[in-house]
């Protein structure tokens, strides 16, 4: 009988039941998703590293921190393979080399692909790695390459044709290109240019001859691994490391899982938000229906249904639209991983491969698609179930509420504990990650929670305040919408509420990247003095040609300059990152607002930020035990500590300490420059753009084309942020064309009485205009300022190395307000249009 009851309501509103599920749809599918677009990408990249460890046994490498493409390892002697290949047991052993080599295109520009851009070592019959010849044949002497697929394919290059390659401190050489590579039965490898040369002619034009970054080892058959590797480990000095072919493996699954948890959890954080506005709207619009189907419900209540029949009623048509919506976002879901992977694969940055659809993607998304809309159904249908069988004869009934004052107290404290636990989480930090993510995470589900009950107690005198304007400059459309917008406040606030989300998030990301570009510019302007920035094209671990930073100093047009470098030692137990720069121009190139002490002994001594001279209880005078990678460890004394680490982090050495302890080639990531007098910015520029004309792969800006290239690349990144919020976004305008609509149907009949008095269509539809106004500013303003609150909250706690200035962008928190308004002035289009349409005897005949 309720199975009946449910079907045939559900079918006499099928469009209330397509507009709810859609909420559910667009929230399910987010979520699925993201499940499908992470384990995709565990799958694809785990075939294809599997692909590239195929055949290695042991590998031989430099010690160090990190594993990269262009790594910091100290270099493994070339001489090595000769020794290991003639161990026992040994059937094969490979030098690799990885350095930075750029494509030129026929302007003589570099070519920028979506990945790095690397130089590397090709061997045709070698049976470890993934390298697969695919067109031409392997390349002989220091004169031929081979060049990954995709690169040939989007320059067009052909087999046999000369090549421009720029590579380190030789520049500009023509190279006879004479095969196509790839990488397992991939035409490219994920988005970056490769160019390979035999592995002799490799070391010799990367500029390491003698040496390799790896030497990977394959046995014969029956060959003891533990052995073998024992052997192996007697010849390498201490400066190197054999590890064996599964700890490799282990290390590449690490890396991929690292990675493809952060890009599910990045997803997943922006699903939840879309989930949690999508429960503000579905328990909105169960709200409302219910309240509409006051005397159907009294009704049955009057025929001998109990208040737990009418419960099960509410809650099974809410598992009915559940159950299909789900099932279609599931779908949907496999349709928006398509679409991001599509773009990834056209960007380069994703190799293809299948779509992967496990089955906790379809657990997962059963649980927060019927879940979620189960919780935000349980407090309507327990209404419901509440109504009294009078109700039948007296619709003025309605549900009980909590009282003004209780719910202003309710609110008040919810939302208090909530901004408590955010801050907490946010400054106090307990626990690490973990502590952050669940105090901040729960804290603000609770200050949201708090505002959305705030909002009601206060939606009519805000209603009545925005909607003055309209009544006094719009007439009596303005005057009915403020009115629509008072005489139902739950319904107002809770519409709002779900805006307020959206806008609050993205006003907070607003707010968290203009601090961000106020800390790189005052940095620029405070604590670095430089008129030039030379840097690598390469944007993915790129370095510039050793001989850059001295040709850049012997220019009569500057006064001063330093290259920057960066270092990887272990200090008090820990493995930390050191910036190296020249100094001798310190002084004149940064200030870094220094406490105690002076730059004057850093050639062979540290500075060190107050926070870890605080934490370390290192003063002026004290010394730092430093182990490097090379193996050796310096005594540094401590010569100066400083507070401004925006430009060079917690530790600060020179170049000549960095030189001292590594014999690998100096890695500058970037070089500064700062004119000298009576040098113009074009002589500067003439100068450089003279000495480096044989270097394509550097970039040379100046210091307003240098913040402004920083500038873009966090605006970039806010607008992929601002997208992904766009999906609870517009959750929230459909939410608003819902609640529209249906306010449009519960006045039908009042609609029809203003018809047939004299109101015209144009007047009825401004009316349902402009109350979908008043709606949108409430939930815009309350958002913007719930934002403004989280994106300082949010600037002020992050490491000031990151954020040390809070801004607020004025102008785009009121192009976001704006923005708001007329995003609900287009929801309310089609509520709008049904409003101005109603037949006028059919409207008033309505009961």
């Amino acid at each position: 009988m309720i199975g009946r009851l449910a079907t045939r309501s559900l079918r006499s509103r099928l469009g209330r039941a397509i507009a709810l599920g859609l909420s559910i749809v667009v929230g399910v599918a987010f979520v699925a998703g993201s499940f499908i677009v992470s384990d995709s990408a565990k799958k694809i990249f785990d075939d294809l590293f599997s692909q590239i460890t195929q055949g290695i046994d042991l590998e031989v490498r430099g010690k160090g921190f990190d594993q990269g493409p262009i790594s910091n390892r100290e270099p493994v002697a070339a001489d090595l393979i000769d020794q290991i290949v003639a161990l026992p047991g040994v059937a094969e052993a490979k030098g690799n080399v990885v350095r930075e080599a750029i494509v030129l295109k026929d302007d003589g520009k570099a070519f920028i692909p979506s990945g790095p851009q690397l130089g590397v070592t090709f061997s045709e019959n070698s049976s470890i790695g993934a390298d697969r010849l695919r067109e031409g044949r392997a390349p002989s002497g220091p004169t031929e390459v081979v060049i990954d697929g995709r690169t040939a394919r989007i320059l067009d290059l052909e087999i046999g044709q000369a090549v421009k390659i720029a590579v380190g401190d030789a520049g500009t050489t023509e190279f006879t290109m004479v095969g196509i590579i790839g990488q397992g039965d991939q035409e490219g490898y994920a988005g970056a240019s490769v160019v390979a040369w035999d592995p002799a002619s490799a070391a010799a034009v990367l500029g390491v001859d003698g040496e390799y970054d790896t030497i990977d080892i394959s046995l014969a058959d029956g060959a003891d691994s533990d052995s073998v590797l024992a052997s192996v480990q007697s010849l390498i000095p201490s400066t190197n490391e054999a590890i064996t072919g599964d700890q490799l493996v282990e290390e590449t699954n690490d890396i991929i899982g690292t990675v493809t948890t952060a890009l599910r959890t990045g997803l997943l954080v922006f699903a939840f938000i879309t989930l949690f506005v999508s429960a503000f709207i579905i328990n909105n619009v169960f709200s409302i229906t219910i309240g509409q189907r006051l005397r159907e419900l009294a009704l049955l209540r009057g025929v001998g249904a109990s208040g737990k029949q009418v419960r099960r009623l509410i809650v099974l048509e809410a598992l009915i639209i559940a159950g299909v919506s789900t099932l279609i976002g599931l779908l949907a879901g496999v349709g928006v991983a398509k679409g991001i992977i599509a773009l990834l694969n056209a960007a380069g940055g994703f190799p293809p491969g299948v779509i992967v659809f496990k089955p906790p993607t379809a657990i997962f998304g059963v649980i927060v698609g019927i879940g979620v809309t189960m919780l935000s159904v349980l407090l309507p249908a327990r209404r419901a179930s509440r109504i009294p069988p009078v109700a039948a004869m007296r619709p003025e009934t309605g549900f009980a509420a909590l009282t003004s004052t209780r719910r202003i107290v309710v609110g008040s404290v919810v939302s208090l504990v909530g901004l408590v636990l955010f801050l907490v989480g946010m400054f106090v930090q307990p626990g690490g990650g973990t502590g952050i993510a669940l105090f901040a995470g729960v804290g603000g589900l609770m200050l949201y929670l708090g505002l959305a009950s705030l909002t009601t107690s206060f939606a009519r005198p805000v209603s009545r305040i925005l909607g003055a304007p309209m009544a006094k400059f719009r007439g009596m459309p303005g005057k009915l919408a403020q009115q629509n917008a008072m005489r139902s406040p739950r319904r107002t606030a809770s519409t709002a509420s779900a805006l307020m989300i959206g806008v609050s998030l993205v006003a907070a990301a607003a707010v968290f990247g203009e601090s961000v570009k106020k800390t790189f510019s005052d940095a620029l302007d405070n604590a670095i003095a430089a008129d030039y920035f030379i840097a690598p094209v390469n944007q993915f671990g790129g370095t510039l040609p050793t001989g850059v930073a001295e040709l850049v100093a012997d220019q009569s047009e500057f006064s001063a300059s330093s290259p920057m470098r960066q270092a990887q030692a272990t200090i008090a137990g820990e493995d930390r990152t050191l910036w190296a720069v020249n100094a001798s121009s310190f002084d004149t190139m940064f200030d870094l607002d220094i406490e105690s002490g002076s730059s004057a002994g850093l050639t062979d001594g540290v500075m060190v930020h107050n926070d870890q001279a605080e934490k370390l209880g290192l003063v002026v005078g004290d010394s730092v035990s430093a182990a490097f990678l090379s193996g050796q460890t310096s005594n540094l004394p401590i010569v100066a500590i400083f507070d401004n680490n925006t430009v060079l982090d917690n530790w600060v050495i020179s170049t000549n300490t960095l030189d001292s302890v590594s014999d690998s080639p100096a890695g500058d990531l970037i070089v500064v420059a700062k004119l000298a007098d009576g040098a113009s910015l074009d002589d500067g520029r003439v100068a450089l753009e003279r000495i480096l004309d044989k270097y394509p792969q550097v970039r040379v800006q100046d210091q307003a084309e240098f913040r402004k290239s920083i500038t873009q690349q966090i605006d970039a990144t806010l607008i992929v942020i601002s997208s992904l919020m766009g999906f609870a976004f517009l959750i929230a305008l459909i939410g608003i064309a819902i609640t529209l609509a249906l306010a449009v149907y519960e006045r039908t009949r009042e609609i029809g009485l203003m018809r047939s008095i004299g109101m015209g269509r144009k007047q009825v539809r401004s009316m349902v205009r402009w109350e979908a106004v008043i709606v949108t500013v409430f939930g815009a303003v309350v958002g913007v300022v719930v934002g403004l609150i989280l994106g300082v909250s949010l600037s002020a706690a992050v490491p000031d190395s990151f954020v040390k200035s809070v801004a607020i962008p004025i102008p785009l928190i009121i192009i976001i307000l704006v923005l708001a308004v007329a995003a609900g002035m287009v929801a309310a289009w089609y509520p709008a249009r049904k409003a101005s349409r109603l037949n006028v005897l059919d409207a008033i005949a309505t009961t």
